[in-house]
């Protein structure tokens, strides 16, 4: 009984100390004004409805797709944000390195990666498919902005500008950008680029907005490697190791904006092709959102997953100590005298457990629902219940396997509670980034065709 009502201390515990929070801290009650979420815009407009997070979403704005450029002052090559000094003849580029097996193929390709416009455009809200003739560009990473910094092109004229209209919430905006070089540059082969490519984010005055291998693409095979720089997803390019914004909270990852430069190569290849052949790449836009309430502290959702794997995992010394137990004192032997075989032995052992250990989890559900856990209400019960007697069992057999290593119940005992607070632990700080995939071994990541 003591085991079983365990989960009441621990959500007790929790959900008290939740109220406590709620009741010392004073939230802003006034009710929030989510009309935004009833708008309705036409289907091929800029932006779109802004509403709070405290309202639902149901239809998200969309937004023209860019490419991240390094934001490199200086360079050899003249790379560089506007305004930046760009060397001796101030003119700035986005550097693109660009390989493969037939050259001349290659050569043609990447006169078409950039869309040309030799006249000043002005695109108004209502058309955000003619803003996919344009590769925009910006330097600090895609955050769900209509803002951009500029557009490509192979050659800029002088006053050559893009203007753009664009809806964000109740209000219509424009955007003015210029124009920016995109430099295309040929290298022999793929190790001169890797070369390239790592010198340049060593130097960090010497970086390129990405690296294309065509490989051995023809008219009519289409291969291709695109290299870009994964490290812009957690800020990295500051100057400090990625570990060090993940310890003071600047883990928030940020798009790397390859769907676009997918798109200049496929394009490339289909005008190459004829016959008026593109993908025309119009918008991205967020997943439609289900209105947050700010009103309450949601306290299970800050601790995070750790208290629920450790609280689930507790059961495993405690049925590794009886197995053990009965090793120790021969009980084992004096049922096997008695005529008890080894397959009754484990099937009761093995249908007490999982009794135990469902009652246990369902004493957590109840009570953690009770207390307001959004953990078990979000989440489907039927699924929970299935997850969960598939976990006790297979927790069940690893005991029963552990026990064959111990003849003594303090020592399974202290490293039974060793493996449950080690393994938590362990799954939660160090396994965890790399299940995620937050950290990427190298600095360029390479996406294929």
């Amino acid at each position: 009984c003591c085991l079983i009502l365990f989960p009441l201390i621990l959500c007790a515990g929790i959900g008290g100390l939740q109220i406590a929070i709620n009741r010392a801290v004073k939230r802003d009650t006034t009710p929030l004004n989510c009309n935004c979420s009833n708008a309705v815009v036409p289907a091929n407009t800029t932006g779109g409805p802004a509403c709070p997070e405290g309202c639902p979403q149901p239809r998200a704005p969309k937004w023209p797709p860019v490419v991240h450029i390094p934001p490199s002052a200086t360079s050899r090559f003249g790379r560089g944000p506007p305004g930046a000094s760009c060397g001796a003849q101030g003119s700035c580029a986005a550097t693109f390195l660009v390989t493969g097996a037939n050259q001349s193929f290659v050569g043609s390709a990447m006169g078409n990666m950039i869309p040309v416009h030799d006249a000043s455009v002005n695109v108004s809200a209502d058309d955000i498919s003619a803003l996919a003739d344009f590769v925009l560009a910006d330097y600090s990473g895609y955050s769900g902005s209509p803002l951009v910094d500029t557009f490509l092109q192979n050659k800029c004229t002088p006053n050559l500008t893009l203007s753009y209209s664009f809806v964000d919430g109740n209000e219509t905006g424009t955007q003015d950008v210029d124009c920016t070089e995109g430099l295309m540059l040929w290298r022999d082969s793929s190790w001169l680029i890797s070369d390239d490519l790592y010198s340049g984010y060593t130097n960090r005055s010497n970086e390129f907005a990405a690296a294309y291998d065509f490989l051995s693409s023809d008219q009519g095979n289409f291969n291709l490697i695109i290299s870009y720089n994964s490290t812009y997803e957690f800020d990295a390019y500051d100057g400090l190791p990625i570990p060090v914004f993940q310890f003071f909270g600047g883990n928030k990852p940020r798009l790397l904006e390859v769907p676009r430069l997918t798109n200049m190569a496929s394009n490339a290849y289909l005008r190459l092709i004829g016959n008026g052949l593109k993908i025309s790449f119009d918008f991205v836009k967020e997943m439609p959102r289900a209105g947050r309430s700010w009103s309450t502290y949601d306290l299970t959702s800050i601790i995070g997953p750790l208290p629920y794997v450790l609280t689930i995992q507790l059961l495993f010394p405690v049925i590794l100590t009886n197995i053990v137990y009965e090793k120790q004192k021969k009980l084992r032997i004096m049922m096997k005298m008695h005529g008890l075989g080894d397959l009754p032995y484990w099937t009761i052992s093995y249908c007490y457990f999982i009794l135990l250990s469902m009652l246990y989890l369902l004493s957590f559900m109840v009570f953690g629902t009770v207390f307001g856990f959004t953990f078990f209400r979000l989440n489907s019960y039927g699924v929970q219940f299935v997850f969960y007697f598939a976990y006790m069992s297979l927790q069940i057999s690893f005991a029963f396997l552990m026990a064959t290593c111990f003849s003594n119940v303090r020592t399974a005992a202290v490293i039974g509670y060793f493996y449950v607070f080690g393994s938590g632990l362990i799954a939660d700080y160090f396994f965890k980034p790399y299940i995620e995939d937050i950290f990427i071994s190298s600095m360029y990541a390479s996406s294929s065709l």
